[in-house]
């Protein structure tokens, strides 16, 4: 009895370990992106703790707008991100990866009661139209939408923040990434998350290397980033969604 004690208790750290491992780094260590985004992403990691192998994310086509909707429907469906990844590569849209893993589109709009206006406003009106509970429907909402929904549900979870809040701030031109990192900067009281990675495990901390070259012997640039990111996500949808089956 001692023994499987011993060794039910060494599988728990275990798990501990790989979960923490999993929130701990820079997921977006190595790649070119401004810090707002950076930051954004490692939120994400945070928020919906994907157990994300280290080459993940150097996977996604489009790792900015790929990586959020990966973490959020593999909390959501419990299937592995890899395998989520390998159905995007096939070409599948992100309405059709819903279907497949079995996720209702509600999980886009928690929080949100009323028509949240622009950007959001015509794929939540065709969800309140066409959504039917405990059915197995295939929904047709575009990718961008979709990108920009995980986006706010990511700020919002993370922080306790209303959707609502983070949509608001959008049609103020800060985009969710925006919005999520000014919101951590203010949180943590600093302005990179290589800082961030230093600080917590001393693991994947990301250094700028102009930035050090600048600096040295310094391994936690202070700058920000400017807003420079893609926007909601390029997609495969062209539309907020029709009911074509």
């Amino acid at each position: 009895m001692k023994r499987l004690l011993w060794v039910s208790g060494m599988a728990l750290l275990v798990s501990f370990g790989t979960v923490r491992a999993s929130v701990g780094f820079d997921v977006a260590v190595g790649m070119n992106l401004n810090e707002d985004t950076r930051i954004f992403l490692n939120v994400t990691n945070q928020t919906w703790r994907p157990a994300v192998p280290n080459t993940l994310i150097q996977g996604c086509a489009d790792p900015e707008d790929d990586f959020p909707v990966i973490s959020f429907l593999s909390y959501h469906s419990h299937r592995s991100p890899s395998f989520i990844l390998n159905l995007r590569r096939e070409g599948y849209g992100w309405s059709d990866i819903f279907f497949q893993l079995n996720v209702q589109p509600s999980v886009l709009f928690v929080g949100i009661d009323r028509d949240p206006g622009p950007p959001y406003g015509k794929a939540w009106g065709y969800w309140k139209k066409h959504y039917r509970a405990g059915t197995r429907t295939r929904y047709r909402i575009a990718d961008r939408d979709i990108v920009g929904l995980v986006k706010v549900q990511t700020a919002s979870r993370h922080f306790g923040a209303s959707p609502f809040a983070v949509i608001d701030a959008q049609r103020d031109g800060r985009r969710p990434e925006v919005f999520t990192a000014n919101r951590w900067k203010q949180k943590n009281g600093r302005q990179t998350w290589a800082t961030s990675a230093n600080r917590g495990n001393g693991q994947g901390m990301s250094v700028d290397p102009v930035k050090a070259k600048n600096s040295p012997g310094r391994g936690n640039s202070k700058g920000s980033g400017k807003d420079s990111g893609k926007g909601h996500g390029k997609g495969q949808g062209k539309g907020h969604g029709d009911d074509r089956d």
